[in-house]
């Protein structure tokens, strides 16, 4: 069994998952997600079960929106996945909030903004640096986050993000014997 196996087993134990709700099984996820040991599931990304990954892509937004907001979910590792991440939110049932992050993803792509330039700006920060957006980026990139961060107060997970959860929870709920199969062949492989 190799790393990403004995994590993915240590993080939704087969034998209980059948027991718990989607409320728990997201709830276990949260909790033990960015923990050291859990860091090569978060680096597994794609090749994770499609209900995991979605989980996990949806976590990853609400903490850098409640931590950094939408810049910073940009700006980190996870901002590479808003593809993903948009259509994660399409599969719990989350329209409105997949509208406004599509929205956001035209406003990069018209602008000519990438993940890639939004990453290599702030890795060029040193780690006791205090900077803002503007200095960060430079004047066009801070007023397209600026513009941004505009679109994406409108985010129902951004003001309030128990709807986005309770879609997340159904879902889980709704796909936990695809999950469990998906555990499984992942396990036996």
């Amino acid at each position: 069994m190799n790393k990403l196996q004995e994590e993915l087993q240590e993080l939704l134990p087969l034998d209980q998952l059948d027991e718990m709700s989607g409320e728990e099984v997201v709830a276990s996820i949260a909790m033990d997600l960015y923990r050291a040991e859990f860091a090569t599931i978060r680096e597994s990304g794609p090749k994770l079960p499609q209900v995991l990954r979605d989980t996990i892509l949806l976590i990853d937004l609400d903490t850098e929106l409640s931590m950094n907001g939408m810049t910073g979910f940009l700006e980190n590792a996870c901002g590479q996945y808003l593809g993903e991440t948009i259509t994660a939110m399409e599969r719990i049932g989350n329209d409105a909030d997949a509208v406004i992050l599509k929205k956001i993803e035209q406003m990069l792509s018209e602008s000519g903004v990438t993940h890639g330039q939004l990453r290599e700006h702030v890795n060029g920060l040193s780690e006791d640096d205090i900077t803002t957006s503007l200095q960060t980026h430079g004047e066009q990139i801070h007023e397209v986050l600026q513009q941004i961060e505009l679109e994406a107060a409108n985010l129902s997970m951004q003001a309030d993000n128990e709807e986005s959860f309770d879609l997340l929870y159904q879902y889980v709920d709704a796909n936990k014997d695809r999950l469990k199969q998906d555990i499984e062949q992942f396990l036996s492989n």
